[in-house]
């Protein structure tokens, strides 16, 4: 298989959101081979910062992708 563009996906504090974009991503049925950069800006005050690490933690747990790179 030729070497595929990496997918990125840029989130913040939107948890129902990138859920969505995930669930779709898997429909592709080259998404299995393709490397997602994950990019998590940090929160921009207190009231965020739980969105944001929910955030995070669905990230840890995301599979069925080649590679999953966090930034």
């Amino acid at each position: 298989m030729k070497n595929l563009a990496p997918i990125a996906v840029f989130t913040y504090n939107r948890l129902d959101l990138l859920k969505t974009l995930i669930q779709s991503l898997k429909k592709n049925s080259l998404s299995r081979n393709s490397t997602v950069y994950f990019f998590s800006d940090s929160w921009k005050s207190i009231a965020d910062k739980k969105k944001v690490l929910q955030v995070r933690n669905f990230i840890k747990n995301i599979s069925g992708f080649k590679k999953k790179k966090k930034i």
